[in-house]
């Protein structure tokens, strides 16, 4: 017996015993190989690019890029964040006017219907371009005992465009500067928004771009409102898809939001000479973010 084996086995383990020590003397001596982890990683957020005036009267300028780093329902809550400082301003439709700077070049009033003379009903706005100023003239007319004026149906169109890669919203907030006459008016003054595809209002858009809702022009938006329910933020535009449709440029890929703003006789319920003069002005408040 050999080491508790029989003395044939000592001289057949030998050999084994050997290169199993051969074995873990070469493992001892191998050299460490050297390893290096990468981890490649592309992403693109969800990002929204509004352009219209700047806070003078440059346009086009992009003066909002947003980019989708939160969630929410609302503005307040996204968390977006918008990596230009300052805001856009609208333009007046059609132009790359800024609309503060079209508005207070105007000398004029609201076009006048004056009903029940004579003749019947006189519109003071004889040319046409919704304000009355003293381009307009009309004839003598015949006075009853119940000839009265009434505000015409007045509006207002402004805009901005936006390109994006990802669905969004826009909410919007009416302040009024005229405290006293705040709950009058912007209880009669109307809004609505729509999209335009296509244009060229001093830079052509749209040649790569989609509605921002798949059902088109006025998909998305909530239907006529009064200002007087937009006093805190609320949501008035939700899309479903991007504007980009396909390659291009940005303003290839934008779309232009269209608000009209309308004031009429029936929601004035008549505008009488006792009311005065006034000038009546409200600052209306878009925010886009992505849900």
């Amino acid at each position: 017996m050999v080491n508790g084996y029989p003395k044939s086995w000592s001289s057949a383990l030998r050999p084994l015993k050997l290169a199993a020590l051969a074995c873990l003397a070469a493992l001892a001596s191998a050299p460490a190989v050297p390893a290096i982890n990468d981890d490649v990683h592309f992403k693109a957020l969800g990002m929204v690019i509004v352009w219209g005036a700047d806070g003078g009267s440059a346009a086009p300028v992009v003066s909002d890029f947003i980019i989708d780093t939160g969630s929410g329902n609302s503005a307040a809550t996204s968390g977006d964040t918008d990596l230009i400082a300052g805001d856009v301003n609208t333009v007046v439709t059609g132009s790359l006017i800024r609309t503060h700077d079209a508005v207070h070049s105007v000398t004029g009033t609201m076009p006048f219907l004056i009903n029940n003379t004579t003749g019947g009903t006189v519109n003071t706005d004889t040319n046409a371009d919704g304000i009355l100023t003293d381009a307009d003239a009309f004839t003598a007319f015949g006075l009853t005992g119940a000839t009265n004026e009434t505000v015409n149906t007045t509006r207002t169109r402004s805009s901005f465009y936006v390109a994006s890669n990802v669905p969004f919203a826009i909410d919007a907030q009416a302040t009024s500067p005229n405290a006293g006459l705040s709950g009058l008016l912007l209880r009669v003054v109307f809004m609505e928004i729509a999209t335009a595809l296509t244009g060229d209002d001093g830079l052509p858009f749209g040649a790569a771009a989609r509605h921002p809702h798949s059902s088109g022009p006025s998909g998305g938006s909530d239907p006529i409102r009064t200002l007087f329910t937009l006093r805190t933020p609320d949501r008035v535009f939700e899309g479903n898809q991007s504007t980009a449709a396909q390659p291009g440029s940005i303003a290839d890929q934008s779309v232009r939001f269209d608000i009209t703003y309308t004031i009429n006789a029936i929601n004035l319920r008549g505008y009488d000479l006792s009311l005065g003069t006034f000038d009546f002005e409200v600052d209306m408040v878009y925010t886009v973010y992505v849900p």
